[in-house]
């Protein structure tokens, strides 16, 4: 695999062709969030104070708690498992190969979300070349694991995902603990899934930057070059921005009653590199959501694989 060169349209179109199989409910669109841009501030208790001595506590909290900002490192931790998760598999001939276990393996890395029961995870893979896809389904538990050509082909276009009968996509057959960081945690699996089997120019996420503060503003050129990739996530370009500067960049949960919406600011250096923010918004009670965005900011750097 070679190092990525830089952006070409034709490259690039060749990327997005294959990785037209990993689409999923989350589209495209513009949103914005008024109760994140003044998120509820509230003091975590003490040990004293949970110990059972205030058992009404947690009922007002979890009544109060409107909005939560998450730790960026935490948030990485958590990505950084389930990559090795997703990552970590044998090679495979190409065409489409079944994958037996290893979307089980992704799963665990996600302690606050679990299988409904009656479901379990079949995965395939795809190859061509170094390039490679996959897909995640919830089958029915004593579903066999079918070989790629025995199941019926999903009308995605170019690469007829296989979809045995009585599939659903992953996230329709999830349950959770219901805290916030389960939600937090629906929106990055989800992402994560979509990744499966992916190589090169079927890759999307991976090379993508959760953020956690505003990126830095540089006119000089050849200081840009010295000081890329040195920032950890506050990236450093010529950004040209298409309105107003977030308030609040670190990843959010907010309650909004009747939904439950993730918040998500990233940079994409592929193709023109650009930073969005991503809302991810979830019915109460599901973890199958559907994810609205806006480009914020377009920078002078990226690249294509």
């Amino acid at each position: 695999m070679g190092r990525p060169s830089r952006y070409s349209p034709e490259v690039r179109e060749r990327g997005a062709v294959l990785s037209q199989s990993r689409s999923s409910s989350h589209g495209g669109g513009s949103h914005v969030i008024q109760s994140l841009e003044n998120p509820v501030r509230f003091s975590c208790p003490s040990a004293g104070q949970l110990d059972g001595r205030e058992p009404g506590l947690l009922r007002v909290l979890s009544e109060t708690m409107k909005s939560v900002s998450f730790s960026i490192r935490r948030v990485n931790r958590l990505r950084q498992a389930a990559e090795r998760a997703r990552t970590d598999l044998p090679p495979v001939p190409d065409g489409w190969s079944a994958s037996a276990c290893r979307a089980n393996e992704l799963l665990r890395a996600f302690d606050a979300l679990w299988l409904k029961p009656g479901f379990a995870l079949h995965a395939y893979e795809y190859r061509v070349g170094d390039n490679g896809n996959g897909v995640i389904w919830a089958v029915p538990t004593n579903a066999p694991l079918l070989a790629p050509d025995d199941c019926p082909g999903n009308d995605d276009g170019l690469l007829r995902t296989p979809q045995p009968p009585g599939a659903v996509p992953l996230m329709q057959a999830l349950e959770g603990d219901g805290s916030p960081w389960s939600y937090l945690s629906a929106s990055i699996l989800c992402r994560e899934a979509a990744e499966f089997g992916a190589l090169w120019h079927g890759c999307v996420w991976s090379d993508q930057t959760i953020l956690s503060k505003a990126p830095q503003q540089i006119d000089d050129q050849e200081r840009e070059d010295r000081t890329r990739n040195v920032t950890g996530d506050a990236h450093v370009s010529n950004w040209t921005w298409c309105g107003a500067v977030p308030p609040l960049w670190k990843p959010t949960y907010a309650d909004n009653g009747t939904t439950r919406e993730v918040v998500l600011h990233i940079h994409n250096p592929v193709g023109r590199e650009e930073i969005y923010r991503a809302t991810d918004m979830y019915p109460a009670g599901s973890y199958d959501g559907e994810t609205e965005t806006t480009v914020l900011c377009r920078g002078q750097g990226g690249f294509v694989y």
